[in-house]
């Protein structure tokens, strides 16, 4: 409004005063992009916790969850095998191995 009242009145005096709410305005921009890349960049350096894997270690078997499949591994010299990973097809189990398997689920689960 008084943007409009100096340019009907002065038309120069209308347009400094444009120009100088325009700078500040910039510079408040200016102020307010430098947080937000700060916030950001804060953001950034934050590290990702380190995930943990429980294991269950039975009958020089190794046991574990990942991503809703239960892995089974071999036991050599008290540690994990990786090599001989793989997943446990529950289908072909027999009832024994398979409420063994639950169990052992379940123990992992509550961590």
């Amino acid at each position: 409004m008084l943007a409009f009242i100096l340019f009907t009145t002065n038309p120069s005096l209308g347009f400094l005063w444009a120009f100088v709410a325009e700078l500040w305005y910039i510079k408040r921009i200016d102020k307010l992009d430098e947080a937000f890349d700060t916030i950001v960049r804060d953001l950034e350096e934050v590290e990702e916790p380190e995930e943990y894997v429980h294991v269950a270690m039975i009958e020089n078997k190794a046991y574990w969850v990942i991503g809703n499949v239960f892995y089974e591994a071999d036991i050599v010299d008290g540690e994990v095998d990786k090599d001989s990973s793989r997943p446990i097809d529950a289908f072909n189990l027999s009832r024994r191995d398979l409420n063994k398997m639950l169990y052992i689920l379940d123990n992992l689960t509550e961590g």
